[in-house]
């Protein structure tokens, strides 16, 4: 019944979210209509009694005329809203107009001129403002008539007034202004409250992706512009500011700012591969690129910064290297590039057999323009260059890898001392402190050292041997780490791996596995979604060795957006069966500081906002600890987004207590070394006590991992543990299987008790 008169009244949960004017317009008449006509429905069968009774037919007629034409108004209200809107104005002051002409008693009578009153507002509601102004202006009239007459008007001298007349008029103004009007007002207050949530939401949204897309923007580690179709600078990023020496470069004209050689082409900024000139400074040269253009026909323009180039293209002119200078040095260092340095090793090593390479990183450089930008990055990257070859001897040569990656060389036969004390002096000619327009930092390297005693191992073989020894460094506890022929052959294997994941990757060949989270008696609350990479012999691949090979070579982005893309499809597999239970998806951290994937979940969470509720992301200790503010900022986004966020193998990583309180995780898993030994092991007992307590005063959710034995789930019962998860209840197995497991036998218990 309930559901039929908000279908009637047009209440629904759809038409309250509704935008349309027409829906609201049509809503607020049948509530005015419809709560009219049950209101009236006594007063009329009443009077029309008493009428009856003194043999008043007029009356009868006057008051089941007006009840019909409400009836219709209710009837057009359905198709028709323009002439229902009119009658229901126009029964107002219809109705007026009889209590004024047909009532013989002068006060009562005054009660129409109040009910005509309410006119104005039911053109507010339902026309538009000229109308309204226009009813406004008619009642005048009946305002005039109410200050200078002092007697009822009787044109056709006869009466409707009934003994009970004072008590209907009465009652129809109440119930006019104290039910319809209010009810009425209230539909539409209801839909503007939502429409204002809505539009407050909608907005957040777009500020939100706005910010990103300014980050983006302003983050660029080359100088972009956004400009007019005439050249007028719109908005130019902190490196672009930088680039052209301005403290704002807004609303300035490129040809104000820049010259080119071809002053012919009054329109250079929609070129390409553009040389041009600071006007302040004829001396730094840049290298302009068209970019695109945007909806809003601006353009968005890149500037490089080329005169370290140009100067040395003009040393070299004369000895007709202009070419090989583009070709042979780093834009960003001027260093001799990879290519450049190995073919003047070749050509040292014509004179000598023996000699050193060393393969040397920036360590933390990710972290470092996440937290102050990529231009700042690349200030750190020339400022390092720049001041280690003011330092290195001469013979040492020196050449930019690629990234953070930079490869010195030395011969060793004109050398007194050791290699390792070779090593450590160029290691002492590392930079201590580099001062930078954010700040000084302290940098820190790894180092990869390759040692050639003949003309047995070429440069190119040299600079694998030395990527080889560089994986074994660390630059906590061991900076410095020398080749060793198994890391090389490690090295190939994963190389190899690499090459299979790839093709694994392109192929969908990479799937989930899911395991269930259960409460102690085995029902099942969550699943967890395990990695699986099932190779030709039947074997599978670790996730912990998929993860370190893609953080490694750059793919961990794409790994976690397959694996977020699979989530989502167990997630709507589980809808058709009209299950709820939410999967749990293992990040390695650094995916997050990857771009597409990180707005890969951005996307999910403003277009499919349902799916929050069961999807959750976990992450280590160690990843947080790893990555540091890029990544607690991340993190704090994703929540105010609406994900759930699980801080996995908590007690392994070095996570503190400090952290643990700003992280905004909803829950923490108890990695399972530490029910191995329970309950016999007291100091474990202890330590998962308090973990309980811990999570407990911190409100958040338990996950204790690692049950392999009904006596565990027993003890940590009385514990107080309330969630668990191991091989006691269920091994992780294919998809397929819980859905089946799920959806056939409708068991809902990983384990039966």
């Amino acid at each position: 019944m309930l559901s039929r008169i908000k279908k009637l009244l047009l209440l629904t949960e759809t038409h309250l979210n509704s935008p349309s004017v027409t829906v609201l317009q049509q809503s607020a008449l049948r509530i005015i209509l419809t709560s009219g006509l049950l209101l009236v429905l006594a007063i009329v069968l009443h009077s029309s009694w008493q009428a009856y009774q003194i043999g008043a037919w007029y009356t009868i007629a006057i008051t089941t005329s007006f009840y019909a034409i409400l009836l219709l108004a209710l009837y057009f209200s359905s198709h028709q809203l323009g002439i229902s809107r009119v009658i229901l104005l126009f029964t107002v002051f219809s109705a007026g107009l009889c209590m004024l002409l047909f009532i013989d008693d002068f006060e009562l009578s005054k009660l129409g001129v109040i009910f005509v009153y309410t006119a104005p507002l039911i053109a507010l509601l339902f026309f538009n403002s000229t109308v309204t102004l226009l009813v406004m202006a008619i009642n005048v009239l009946p305002f005039l008539f109410i200050l200078y007459s002092n007697t009822p008007v009787n044109l056709f001298n006869f009466s409707i007034t009934l003994p009970a007349t004072p008590i209907y008029l009465h009652s129809l103004l109440f119930l006019f202004f104290n039910l319809c009007i209010p009810l009425t007002i209230m539909r539409m207050l209801s839909t503007l409250n939502r429409n204002a949530a809505a539009l407050k939401a909608q907005n957040a949204t777009i500020l939100e992706s706005n910010q990103l897309y300014q980050d983006i923007f302003n983050h660029q580690s080359k100088a972009t512009l956004l400009v007019t179709a005439d050249g007028q600078i719109l908005k130019a990023n902190a490196k672009a500011q930088q680039t052209l020496a301005l403290i704002s470069a807004e609303h300035a004209h490129l040809t104000d700012i820049l010259s080119t050689a071809d002053q012919g082409n009054a329109e250079f900024w929609l070129g390409h591969d553009t040389e041009c000139q600071l006007l302040t400074d004829n001396s730094k040269h840049l290298l302009l690129n068209h970019l695109c253009s945007t909806r809003q026909q601006h353009h968005l323009l890149q500037l490089d910064d080329i005169t370290p180039l140009t100067l040395m293209h003009k040393k070299l002119a004369a000895s007709e290297q202009q070419h090989e200078l583009w070709h042979n040095y780093d834009t960003l260092t001027s260093l001799p590039n990879a290519g450049f340095l190995l073919r003047l090793i070749h050509k040292q090593r014509e004179n000598t057999v023996a000699g050193l390479m060393i393969i040397l990183r920036l360590c933390h450089i990710k972290a470092f323009n996440h937290q102050n930008s990529y231009q700042a990055g690349d200030e750190l990257l020339t400022t390092f260059a720049q001041q280690l070859q003011n330092t290195l001897p001469e013979q040492v040569m020196f050449g930019r890898l690629r990234g953070v990656k930079f490869v010195l060389w030395t011969d060793l036969l004109n050398s007194n001392s050791s290699v390792s004390e070779q090593v450590t002096q160029l290691r002492h000619l590392l930079p201590a402190e580099l001062k930078l327009s954010v700040g000084s930092i302290q940098p820190m390297y790894e180092m990869g050292v390759s040692i050639a005693t003949s003309n047995h191992f070429s440069p190119e073989e040299m600079l694998e041997q030395c990527e080889s020894a560089l994986e074994l460094a660390d630059a906590y506890n061991c900076p410095v780490a020398y080749y060793q022929a198994d890391s090389l052959q490690q090295r190939n294997l994963d190389l190899q791996l690499l090459a299979d994941l790839k093709q694994a990757l392109h192929n969908d060949e990479l799937t989930l596995w899911l395991q269930p989270k259960v409460t102690p008696d085995g029902t099942i609350q969550s699943f967890e979604a395990l990695l699986r990479w099932p190779r030709a012999d039947s074997s599978f691949v670790t996730p912990e060795t998929i993860i370190r090979l893609a953080e490694q070579y750059g793919l961990i982005g794409d790994v976690s957006s397959k694996v977020l893309s699979q989530a989502i499809t167990i997630v709507q597999q589980f809808r058709a069966l009209a299950l709820t239970y939410p999967v749990a998806i293992n990040l390695a951290g650094s995916d997050l500081l990857v771009h597409s994937f990180y707005n890969a979940l951005i996307d999910v969470a403003t277009h499919q906002p349902d799916l929050l509720n069961q999807l959750t992301l976990e992450l280590t200790e160690n990843s947080i600890i790893s990555h540091k503010q890029p990544l607690f900022d991340k993190i704090h986004a994703l929540k105010k987004l609406g994900f759930n966020i699980a801080l996995d193998d908590f007690g392994t990583g070095q996570a503190s207590l400090s952290m643990l309180s700003k992280l905004p995780v909803d829950k923490i898993k108890l990695d399972r070394s530490f029910v191995k030994e329970i309950p016999h092991n007291p100091v474990q007992v202890r330590l998962v006590q308090s973990v309980i307590q811990l999570a407990a005063a911190l409100q958040l959710k338990l996950v204790i991992e690692g049950i392999e034995t009904d006596i565990q789930r027993r003890f940590l019962i009385k514990l107080g543990c309330k969630q668990m998860q191991g091989y006691f209840f269920a091994k992780p197995a294919p998809v397929a299987h819980w859905l089946k497991q799920l959806a056939t036998g409708k068991v809902n218990r990983a384990v039966t008790l």
